[in-house]
């Protein structure tokens, strides 16, 4: 059956009052086809048990005996957070970075967040928690996103299978079985990929595990970068202040989790630094490097870097060493201003080089009285 096929009647238009119709269509009790950066999906209000029973017989037809859960579908990462508020903060970050997008969240659910879920679900809460686990996804789709905010209840979604079993990556594949228990669809044009989301298992509590539970679009190198908390230290070459800082910052964050330095990337920390007018390649300053040997920090591996749009996008956190330097950042990256502040509010390092080694540890000692309370915070 083609798009054009569907009676006119079905046919929601790819807009904002296309999505609030079809929101409103699911609130109250019926199935609607809309489209996801993967799929196109059958959405489906959970409180209705008469959709959910209409949703169960469409994933019957096409993998019959395979007993699933629902898959809750919200409109933002914040909505997804606030179905889990217990999970770690490994767990947060990877929901926070990687939606919206094609990864589904399976999150053991702690027990004050499984009463809640369970409270909010009511009676389809049997169908959509197994074994102390939630799943979540938020798709990066506009029109979806408006239709589930519109929706106002929970909302599951399950893949349209083509008539051949596959995925349907546009309109036209859906199958008219499926097109004869749908109250509407919204025609988005072919899927942007043309395979699964991602599904990621989370742990709920501690420093926070994950594991890929099954391959889709984005793979586990992606998921790895995207769960390290990155610390990035900003001054105008990257080969005084700024490395400085980096160091000192490694050398106390691995005493506060208790791990070697060399073994924080092994819980998704990374500490690095860069210069906004850096040359790439450099060693840090001599007396950098004595400096902070001295203070139980190694500088001797350091190269400098640029401070590119990539590096400041992967960064969580930013500070930089002067006013000016947070003023070019925000320039160069205007993404980067409400994670990026100076690193003493009271006012600039001072840059020690041709100072002498006194200036060096003067500003070394600086940065550690600086630098206690904004790591301690860290949500790591």
């Amino acid at each position: 059956m083609s798009a054009a096929a569907l009676p006119s009647e079905l046919l929601l238009p790819a807009s904002r009052e296309g999505a609030a119709r079809a929101g409103a269509l699911v609130a109250a009790g019926k199935l609607v086809v809309v489209p996801t950066e993967t799929v196109y999906g059958v959405a489906l209000g959970l409180p209705s048990s008469a959709a959910r029973a209409a949703g169960q017989a469409i994933r019957e037809r096409v993998q019959p005996g395979i007993a699933r859960h629902w898959v809750v579908h919200v409109p933002t990462p914040e909505e997804a957070l606030g179905w889990v508020p217990g999970v770690s903060n490994l767990g947060r970050r990877l929901i926070t970075k990687a939606l919206p997008g094609p990864v589904s969240f399976q999150v053991k659910l702690t027990p004050e967040d499984a009463a809640k879920a369970a409270a909010r679900l009511g009676a389809a809460a049997n169908e959509v928690i197994a074994d102390g686990f939630l799943t979540l996804r938020c798709p990066d789709f506009a029109f979806t996103q408006e239709m589930l905010a519109a929706a106002g209840v929970p909302v599951a979604m399950i893949g349209a299978a083509s008539a051949t079993g596959g995925g349907v990556f546009e309109l036209s594949d859906l199958p008219e079985s499926t097109a004869q228990e749908v109250a509407g669809a919204i025609d988005g044009g072919p899927t942007r990929y043309r395979k699964p989301s991602t599904l990621v298992r989370l742990d709920a509590t501690g420093a926070g595990t994950f594991s890929v539970a099954r391959a889709g679009v984005i793979d586990e190198r992606i998921l790895q970068r995207l769960a390290d908390f990155t610390v990035l230290f900003i001054c105008s070459g990257n080969t005084c202040r700024s490395p400085m800082a980096a160091a000192l910052a490694t050398s106390m964050l691995a005493k506060k989790l208790g791990v070697r330095p060399e073994e924080l990337p092994l819980r998704h920390v990374v500490v690095q630094s860069a210069g906004v007018h850096a040359q790439r390649g450099m060693r840090a300053a001599r007396e950098a490097v004595d400096t902070v040997k001295q203070m139980g920090a190694d500088l001797s591996a350091h190269f400098s870097q640029p401070a590119t749009v990539d590096v400041l996008r992967r960064a969580d956190v930013i500070y930089t060493m002067t006013q000016a330097h947070r003023d070019e950042l925000v320039e160069i990256f205007p993404g980067a201003a409400g994670k990026t502040q100076r690193i003493d509010p009271r006012g600039d390092v001072p840059d020690p080089i041709g100072a002498g080694v006194g200036a060096y540890r003067e500003v070394a000692g600086r940065l550690v009285e600086l630098l206690e309370q904004p790591l301690s915070g860290l949500a790591l």
